[in-house]
């Protein structure tokens, strides 16, 4: 008999999603008794007969929905280099979830049912991406910024020895003890760093008017990024004296800040109000609150995204201390070691390393998200190698049968897991 569809409200997922490709709001739904299979499509197709069927002629995944899926990232091209979402929803891009050759938006799959998958229909996934800046240390530090909403955890996965040669990154992060206890006072300390950056501003804007003079003769869009090796070209061009005069401005500024050296494996809570900047060459894993909001207090490139800075209002409600990351440690034996890495209130991230053979079953929670880090990890049937990620569903961890992580390579795999509460 035809297979029978469900109509999916097209509220959900928004049209914004979709980029200007077609919705997704037909399913067609098949249940065994041990596994949810389902074709999600643009349009009906009453004529098929079976879930193969309409993977073929429609080119939509067939996905087992109470199994682990499989993510296929997106990646944005920013100013200092590039962020690649495994879980992001938005109308700059947004993440696949696969099966074989075929893919289908996450958003459309999570517009199914909310409910079966993360046990709440207006639950939004963790943001799980990785930052992958320009080693160039004049293009690749990432904005100086701080949130009030997002929490953010940053993990270590290679620094660049073009830009760092004894193998030790960097963050900016937090603000400079000395300075702030010779200041006199909290207030007179903000009031000193927004003057300097107040004059940086002046010079960086004075640069970023010819560059954006370059790209209209380029017939380049004034917010669109520009490859490195362009804009390495085009600053070349800028008056030496501007430049000197931003080398020395720039250096002024973030005298008022904090350096922390970074080592592979290192792990970086950013809580709320904590101005932060990763920076050049150093190539993190990032689980962050599902937010889209940040005060930008300076950046060493034009902002593309927004018009101006939030200097004064960031720094006058910044944190001036920046906090340590605690790592606790859950458990540890000859098989398994788990790290409780972060701990915020929407959310925490687990650091999971299984020696040869070793086997540890994923909590019971709303859902779960895994990416790999080093070697090869099994998450129930999928395999996960280095950054490679799965989504794990509610439908999936409620199982009578717990969703399994497993090495069964010579070497240890150690792998990331977020939990939301």
């Amino acid at each position: 008999a035809p297979l029978r569809y469900r109509f999916v409200p097209s509220t959900r997922p928004r049209r914004w999603y979709s980029a200007g490709a077609a919705l997704h709001r037909y399913a067609a739904i098949d249940v065994s008794a041990t596994a949810v299979h389902a074709v999600i499509t643009a349009s009906a197709m009453s004529a098929a007969t079976s879930l193969a069927e309409m993977t073929d002629r429609t080119g939509s995944p067939c996905l087992q929905l109470n199994a682990p899926l499989r993510l296929q990232p997106v990646v944005i091209q920013k100013a200092w280099g590039r962020e690649i979402w495994f879980t992001g929803i938005e109308a700059r891009g947004h993440s696949n979830v696969i099966s074989g050759e075929h893919r289908l938006p996450l958003a459309h799959l999570l517009a199914l049912a909310p409910d079966y998958l993360c046990c709440n229909r207006e639950r939004s996934l963790v943001l799980l991406k990785v930052l992958d800046p320009h080693p160039d240390a004049a293009l690749g530090d990432l904005y100086f910024e701080m949130h009030e909403q997002k929490r953010e955890v940053y993990v270590v996965t290679h620094v660049d020895q073009r830009a760092w040669p004894d193998g030790r990154g960097a963050i900016r992060f937090g603000m400079n003890q000395k300075l702030r206890r010779a200041a006199g006072g909290e207030q007179r300390f903000r009031g000193n760093y927004l003057a300097a950056v107040r004059r940086y501003e002046r010079v960086r804007r004075a640069i970023d008017t010819l560059l954006d003079e370059r790209r209209a003769r380029e017939q380049i869009p004034l917010d669109a990024p520009v490859a490195p090796e362009i804009t390495q070209q085009w600053l070349a061009d800028i008056p030496k004296a501007l430049r000197d005069e931003e080398d020395s401005l720039r250096a002024q500024m973030h005298h008022f800040t904090q350096l922390r050296r970074l080592d592979v494996g290192d792990v970086i809570a950013v809580p709320v109000l904590t101005p932060h900047a990763l920076q050049h060459g150093v190539r993190v894993v990032e689980f962050q609150t599902p937010v889209y909001e940040r005060q930008v207090l300076s950046f060493t490139q034009k902002v593309l995204s927004q018009p101006q800075w939030d200097s004064a209002a960031a720094i006058a409600k910044m944190h001036l201390d920046a906090p340590r990351t605690h790592v606790e440690q859950i458990s540890n034996s000859r098989d398994a070691r788990v790290e409780r890495i972060v701990d915020f209130s929407d959310f925490q991230v687990q650091r999971i390393r299984l020696a040869r053979g070793a086997v540890l079953p994923i909590p019971n929670v709303a859902y779960a998200l895994c990416l790999g880090v080093e070697g090869t990890t099994r998450v129930g049937e999928l395999t996960l190698t280095i950054e490679q990620a799965c989504f794990v569903p509610h439908a999936a961890l409620k199982r009578a049968l717990p969703v399994l992580l497993r090495n069964g390579e010579d070497d240890d795999a150690v792998c990331l897991l977020a939990l939301p509460k």
